[in-house]
């Protein structure tokens, strides 16, 4: 059949598929009150995130940032919950220890009231862990695309309310929606996701939709990188736990979807010998992936929404639409030049030997006059000039910018010695 002439507004040719309701949230994993009463964890952290105070405290030349001493949640404890005495404060604080609710700083002592031992609240626990809100022990729903496909749903939810009349997004209100606890919470599910099992294509969609869900969510929860030096940090520091590892988005993109591959500049490959997450990685690249991957920046290929069943057809589409974009490929014939997008420069390994190699790789993604022109061009075999475009890595999001120091829960400042800092 013959190609939209823009595949981002083609209607789609697949049956209309009813999306599927989530299982019901276990009840089990709501939290026991004092009084018998009970409290979804959601519900018990954002109480408790109100109630407790927290400070950065100082320990052996080191900060713990978001904690209080064990007395301070004792006291918040018998006035939040209304408890007849310490000791019950105490028990009550045990239980929550259990839960995962609250820990040791450092994991290492039972809840106790006393000024020695500090304590913090989970969300504040990993903070370069982004999907750290809660540790999820509730039920996992095996339909994986569908968690990601309902949060992102969330997610566009939180983007509609503060996107301002620029169409910028301001990423201070995201953070104050009414609605960002709660995928704060429910995006936890992927810690329980095993991809162990995924076969190429769902592993594919899967990491996809992930990916450019968590740039969305990375933004709020941290900022948008402005400089080269926050752009690396960003995309190797900031964390999420999928399955039980660990991933950063480089890791997503190159050590999975990449096939464990060299990142642009890098000087050894993303997972190294010995690495556990080196099995989760793809066999062979598809080159189609960079038409599907947005880091947030302006010139990304636009989010898209891929599926297990449809993924070659989704990939197919999209390469199309990012090549026919003069931004990205332009031709022209009369200088025999080729000027592309820099993530053929980055990525040009996935593409082709060399650089000289990459118009012959476009030609399967482009059509109409430019394929032709193309075409022309290869075959009178002379040497095409192949130039890249700069990367315009701004974005549609406004008031917060990233900081490095914002992924460490723990960390050392010269004010602590003097005392400032302290409860």
């Amino acid at each position: 059949k013959d190609d939209p002439s823009d595949p981002r507004l083609e209607a789609s040719t697949a049956p209309t598929i009813r999306e599927i309701p989530p299982p019901p949230r276990n009840q089990d994993d709501h939290i026991l009150l004092p009084k018998s009463l009970t409290e979804t964890v959601l519900e018990m952290t954002l109480r408790l995130t109100k109630a407790i105070p927290r400070y950065n405290l100082l320990h052996l030349g080191k900060t713990y940032k978001n904690s209080a001493k064990g007395k301070t949640f004792t006291d918040a404890l018998v006035k939040e919950f209304a408890l007849d005495s310490r000791e019950e404060a105490v028990e009550f604080g045990k239980y929550l220890q259990k839960r995962k609710i609250l820990d040791h700083v450092t994991g290492d002592h039972v809840f106790k009231d006393t000024r020695e031992l500090y304590f913090r609240l989970q969300p504040f626990q990993s903070s370069g862990i982004i999907n750290s809100f809660r540790i999820w022990t509730d039920r996992i729903d095996p339909d994986y695309i569908s968690v990601v496909s309902r949060l992102s749903k969330v997610m566009q939810g939180i983007h509609n309310r503060c996107t301002d009349g620029n169409g910028d997004v301001d990423l201070q209100a995201a953070e104050q929606d009414e609605q960002y606890a709660t995928f704060e919470e429910e995006i936890c599910e992927l810690q329980g996701i095993d991809m162990d099992d995924m076969g190429v294509h769902a592993k594919t969609a899967f990491l996809i939709n992930v990916y450019n869900l968590l740039i969305k969510y990375a933004f709020i929860k941290y900022g948008f990188p402005e400089s080269t030096l926050q752009r690396a940090s960003f995309f190797s520091s900031i964390h999420v736990n999928i399955g039980g590892h660990q991933f950063s988005f480089s890791d997503l993109e190159n050590g999975i979807l990449r096939a464990n591959a060299l990142a642009p500049y890098a000087h050894k490959k993303q997972f190294l010998s010995g690495d556990a997450r080196v099995k989760l990685a793809l066999e062979q690249v598809d080159n189609r992936i960079h038409f599907a991957l947005n880091c947030g920046a302006r010139s990304c290929p636009p989010v898209k929404k891929f599926s297990v069943n449809d993924l070659e057809e989704e990939l197919r589409i999209v390469a199309l639409s990012f090549c026919e974009d003069n931004l990205n490929v332009r031709i022209t014939p009369e200088r025999n030049e080729v000027r592309l997008s820099s993530i053929f420069k980055w990525y040009k390994l996935d593409f082709a030997q060399s650089t000289s190699g990459i118009p012959n790789a476009l030609v399967k993604y482009l059509r109409g006059e430019k394929k032709e022109a193309l075409q022309i061009m290869l075959k009178e075999k002379n040497e095409i000039k192949v130039k890249f475009n700069n990367y315009d890595w701004s974005s549609n999001v406004t008031n917060k910018v990233f900081h490095g120091s914002s992924l460490k829960s723990d960390g050392f400042s010269l004010k602590t010695i003097f005392g400032q800092g302290q409860e």
